[in-house]
């Protein structure tokens, strides 16, 4: 455990992911984990719906345009549990990293903006849903209920996890 005032390298992914493309999108998300390891980055955090990338498609036209693009973007959508969620896990584990990951989460008919936090064992720290995604995002995903909105000890310190909007929304106050 580090002590409150130790310090520790932390990474901010800003690269995009292989849009809608799940197996492509974790083999680079590992990638990334892999290649922070070497430089002793003890957090990496992705950004928000990084698996299998923000559906930008949402900003361009109607809703009912757009919605040719939902199925594919569901079919590559994260499950928890599944191999892709283990595989993150395991990634985690094996370099000993606590990581913030963003994806699209596909939970029965439902699509959610989720982030996870594995900690270095690869355990799960925590999975969450956005409150209330914007008002072109609710044409692709439904809203979370708050229950998971919390801040967890660490070996690193205190973590938690908000999206985009969520830091400005009164609803995560």
């Amino acid at each position: 455990m580090l002590g409150a005032m130790a310090k520790y390298r932390a990474a901010a992914v800003q690269a995009a992911p292989v849009f809608l493309d799940l197996d492509r999108t974790v083999e680079k998300a590992i990638g990334l984990i892999d290649e922070a390891a070497k430089r002793d980055v003890r957090l990496i955090a992705f950004p928000e719906t990084w698996i299998p990338g923000y559906p930008w498609w949402i900003w361009l036209g109607a809703p009912a345009w757009g919605m040719r693009f939902v199925q594919r973007y569901f079919e590559n959508s994260l499950v928890r549990g599944e191999k892709h969620w283990n595989a993150l896990a395991d990634a985690a584990r094996r370099r000993q990293m606590h990581v913030v990951m963003g994806y699209s989460e596909r939970a029965g008919g439902s699509l959610y903006m989720g982030q996870a936090i594995f900690g270095p064992g690869g355990e799960l720290i925590a999975a969450r849903r956005k409150l209330k995604p914007t008002h072109a995002e609710r044409t692709v995903f439904g809203e979370g209920d708050g229950s998971h909105l919390a801040v967890h000890e660490t070996g690193i310190g205190r973590l938690g996890a908000l999206c985009c909007w969520e830091h400005i929304q009164p609803l995560s106050k």
